[in-house]
């Protein structure tokens, strides 16, 4: 039931056409209730991070095979991004999301309960199947309640509200697994998602009463079709693959054991570093879109955090004598570099019809996150690679300073990859 009247105001497309476009309270309200369902996955994406070394010793497996475990998030997450957008476009974010909610509650559970690593990775995989929709969701409700003008602005909010979700899954989950255990904490955020499922399925709406439904006729996968003949398309993707990877390699895995090692500090105070991407990122996601307004230009705002970022985490991995407070600031800066390159999604919408938005973004959010598919175990495997084969008193591996550093410049050559893309994709703002 809506909460309140909508309002609409009228506006005229590139053919000359008038169009409707909801700008009430009840389209914001909606809206909140996909960020929080993007805010409640993210906490369960990045979580582990604060926990690695609880799950080598729980499952008595190693660096590699953690990066594996929590990559099986993405294992799921990556392949159904496609089919999630299709079906968003077809069903709507109402049942999408609400159905969702469930399976990431279903794989918290698992993953809390399980004494075996094999049903650890099936909770994991069950998590990420329940977030493939997540951000796609968010798009859609901006692009179906929201004038066009709108999107940019709203895709780097979105993302924003997303990196709360790593906020909390640091310093916050980490208090609370110290506290209580990191079963019981995973067992807590599967009664938050409970929460969230009910609120979804009560208050979105799949689009404004005066809006006729914009499925596209033909088959279903006509707009997947005319998106991926798209070379351009491709190329804003894998340069998103290149700059997701400061969150998910850095923020959500990596970077906190990696600081516990440099600095010899516990987990609480190491997933600071953690915590000053996600800030940074949600800065820079929430004004990409007025430097991109500035300058008349995504593709200069994409350059400029591409070269940023890489500038930034070279001083984080290398910069000699610095202390943690100003590898924190570091780690901040370079957050606020790779939020910039949200402007990735709303080139890619600009390059495809608006009816196919969800495909397009799902299309786009699946190259972006290959990146943990490939880089979390690929980093873990590098770990090992890197390793003396000392172990912890509890029998854990126990890794150098060396180890981490030899992993992560992976993620340096990828930044460089993601500059040479740059020079290829084409301007897309006016459009």
């Amino acid at each position: 039931m809506s909460l309140a009247k909508n309002k609409a105001d009228n506006r005229t497309d590139n053919n000359g056409n008038k169009e409707k476009s909801s700008t009430s309270s009840n389209a914001w309200f909606i809206l909140a209730c996909g960020w929080s369902f993007y805010l409640y996955e993210y906490i369960l994406r990045a979580s582990p991070g604060v926990i690695t070394n609880e799950l080598m010793t729980s499952f008595g497996i190693s660096a590699g095979a953690v990066g594996t475990l929590i990559a099986f998030y993405y294992f799921a997450y990556v392949p159904l991004q496609i089919p999630c957008g299709v079906i968003t476009d077809r069903f709507g974010p109402r049942k999408v999301v609400s159905i969702s909610a469930l399976l990431c509650v279903l794989g918290a559970v698992i993953f809390a309960t399980s004494n075996s690593i094999i049903f650890a990775q099936f909770g994991r995989f069950l998590i990420g199947a329940g977030s493939a929709c997540a951000y796609i969701c968010c798009l859609k409700i901006a692009s179906v309640w929201f004038d066009k003008s709108k999107f940019a602005f709203i895709a780097g909010i979105s993302m924003m509200m997303g990196t709360f979700g790593g906020m909390v899954a640091g310093f916050p989950f980490a208090k609370l697994s110290n506290a209580h255990g990191w079963r019981n904490a995973m067992l807590i955020a599967a009664i938050v998602g409970v929460v969230v499922m009910i609120i979804s399925w009560f208050v979105i709406k799949d689009r404004p009463d005066h809006k006729k439904s914009q499925i596209a006729e033909g088959g279903l996968l006509d707009g997947l079709k005319i998106i991926t003949a798209k070379p351009q398309n491709w190329l804003i993707g894998l340069y998103g693959l290149m700059m997701y990877l400061p969150l998910c390699v850095f923020a959500e895995l990596w970077g906190t054991p990696y600081l516990m090692q440099r600095f010899g500090i516990a987990n609480e105070k190491a997933s600071y570093g953690a915590i000053m991407v996600f800030v940074g990122y949600a800065i820079g996601c929430s004004i990409s879109s007025k430097l991109s307004d500035y300058w008349q230009s995504r593709r200069k705002v994409m350059a400029l955090s591409v070269t940023w970022t890489f500038i930034g985490f070279s001083v984080v991995l290398y910069a000699p004598g610095f202390s943690f407070n100003m590898v924190l600031v570091s780690m901040f800066l370079s957050g606020i570099a790779a939020g910039f390159s949200i402007l990735y999604f709303p080139a890619v919408q600009e390059n495809n019809p608006t009816k196919y938005s969800a495909t397009s973004v799902g299309f786009t959010n699946a190259l972006v996150m290959a990146s943990g598919f490939i880089f979390q175990p690929l980093l873990g495997k590098l770990i090992d690679y890197s390793w003396d084969g000392n172990f912890n008193v509890d029998g854990a591996p126990l890794y150098a300073l060396k180890d981490y550093q030899f992993a992560l410049s992976a993620v340096l050559f990828a930044f460089l990859l993601g500059r040479f893309i740059v020079f290829f994709i084409q301007e897309t703002y006016k459009k």
